[in-house]
């Protein structure tokens, strides 16, 4: 079975650019660098989560995808509702058809 079939959500990578603001001051700001990719996102469980302290990173949510994102560190998942901050990323050796993107959930408040 293809991870394809499990994905059932659309999500949009998007990575922080920094511009100058009229003032002088330095602004981040958004860029969408992949849309519509289809995904999966799967909760961990705090016994889980556990084992990824050794990474060294906050992590509570895995995003499956099909498609190699090229999602770097502190990029920014959007599925529509949610933002979640990229940790690392896996290549889960499925001949680069099966990536995993673990994240961190963003609260609305967090400004990153």
């Amino acid at each position: 079975m293809t991870l394809t079939l499990l994905c059932r959500r659309q999500i949009t990578l998007q990575r922080a650019t920094v511009v100058a603001g009229t003032d002088g001051s330095q602004i981040r700001t958004w860029q969408n660098v992949m849309a519509g990719m289809p995904a999966s996102i799967l909760k961990i469980r705090m016994m889980r989560r556990a084992e990824h302290f050794r990474q060294s990173a906050s992590v509570d949510t895995v995003v499956m995808t099909p498609i190699d994102t090229g999602a770097q560190l502190d990029d920014r998942i959007f599925d529509g509702l949610w933002y979640y901050r990229v940790r690392w990323v896996m290549n889960l050796g499925d001949r680069d058809q099966a990536w995993a993107i673990y994240t961190q959930w963003l609260d609305p408040q967090d400004d990153i």
